[in-house]
């Protein structure tokens, strides 16, 4: 990996390579090699090295994932970048066949060296100051060279960005990967101090569903008390030694273990919406002389849904004629905390041919109870359904296990 002054330091590289193999060829007239626009004619001879187009390096763009934990945002590895540099080389003699003797030159010489090598770069560190502080000889990747093909179409586009007459011969290659490490300083982390070494057979526990008194894949109706949640699986009971732990949205909660595919949890506090429960076996740590941290083996995470149940809905009607004005009160279970984002309650007409729909919003408040005035309702038979943060009540079942849904008659 190397600093950002790793992509000057190639290019300073490649001039001081091709200007050290023409001056040794002794061509007449000493030709000139810096980097610069593709247009560039004066000094003549001349070569160009031009960096026109810069690739990710599909190798090694995802090396570095991810360089940060999931839950924080603090930067656990420096990330970094890899590069590929697409150069191209230009070539203005004083004549056609200086031009051609230079290209030569220069495809000879970067075929003869294939990588950016250390000697190179302290070279070229020396004749261009402003490279200094480059650490591209550490780098772990060498930066290869490599000759790479051009069609015609595509070197017609890059000199169609240039005046006319300023086409020159022209040679492509490629270079890197150029490695680039972020300046942000990662977080360090302590040596390992001493190692222990253990075996044991590990089994973890499997949780196939979680289900509630109306068995599993149907919603929790919400009760006083509330029901408890029964967890199926296997390997859910702890073994000697082990501890189980499950987990509700995240945090402890107790369990009763019925036997190694049955666990049972009571739901109390839990509010109406998505829940997950997890189970998980703490064992012993196999070696308390280097840790005491407990190894825990973790089922999947299971969901399952807690509906709010609406209890009896009376609406008390305000004196006077024509349409609705009063109030409907209900009781509801659980109790409101307050703290939900949104409460409503909903009113459909009962009649098929009616295509009236009330929702009344609930101010959020600690109530087991709630109250909501109606202003101009129209008048007839309305089913209504209790919503708590997008948890929609459901109507009680009769004998025959078929629902009765709840009405009320405005």
């Amino acid at each position: 990996m190397s600093n950002a002054l790793a992509v000057p330091t190639v290019t300073a590289c490649l001039v001081t390579l091709l200007q050290t193999r023409i001056d040794a060829a002794n061509v007449a007239t000493r030709t000139t090699v810096k980097a610069g626009p593709l247009d560039d004619d004066a000094n003549l001879p001349l070569v160009g090295v031009h960096l026109y187009r810069i690739d990710r390096n599909a190798s090694l763009a995802a090396d570095d994932l991810p360089t940060r934990p999931p839950f924080g945002g603090a930067l656990r590895q420096v990330p970094r970048t890899a590069l590929e540099l697409h150069y191209l080389l230009t070539f203005r003699g004083q004549s056609v066949y200086q031009s051609e003797q230079l290209l030569a030159l220069c495809a000879a010489a970067l075929h003869a060296t294939p990588e950016v090598f250390p000697d190179l770069i302290h070279q070229a560190s020396a004749s261009h100051p402003d490279i200094t502080g480059n650490d591209l000889a550490r780098a772990q990747e060498r930066v290869r060279i490599r000759p790479e093909s051009l069609s015609i179409d595509e070197l017609t586009r890059i000199w169609a960005l240039y005046q006319p007459g300023a086409f020159a011969l022209s040679l492509a290659f490629v270079a890197g990967p150029v490695v680039v490490e972020s300046p942000e300083v990662a977080g360090t982390v302590l040596p390992v101090l001493r190692t222990g070494l253990g075996a044991r057979v590990l089994n973890g526990p499997r949780l196939d569903t979680a289900a509630g008194p109306d068995g599993a894949g149907a919603p929790v109706r919400a009760a006083s008390p509330m029901p408890d949640l029964r967890l199926f699986g296997s390997a859910l009971a702890p073994l000697p030694g082990e501890t189980l732990k499950v987990l509700v949205d995240g945090a402890p909660a107790p369990a009763t273990v019925l036997d190694a595919g049955q666990l049972t949890v009571p739901l109390t506090g839990v509010r109406p919406g998505v829940h997950t429960v997890q189970v998980l076996r703490l064992t012993a740590p196999l070696d308390t002389a280097v840790t005491l941290t407990a190894p825990a083996l973790a089922s999947a995470p299971v969901a399952f849904t807690v509906l709010p149940t609406l209890g009896a809905v009376t609406a008390t009607p305000a004196p006077g004629a024509g349409a609705y004005q009063g109030t409907l009160a209900a009781d509801v279970l659980p109790a409101l905390t307050g703290s939900e984002r949104r409460v409503r309650l909903l009113l459909d007409r009962v009649r098929p041919d009616a295509t009236v729909a009330l929702a009344l919003d609930v101010t959020p408040a600690p109530q087991s109870s709630i109250s909501v005035p109606l202003t101009d309702a129209p008048r007839g038979d309305y089913r209504v359904t209790l919503e708590v943060d997008g948890a929609r009540s459901l109507p009680p079942l009769d004998l025959h296990g078929l629902f009765l849904p709840q009405e009320v008659t405005l």
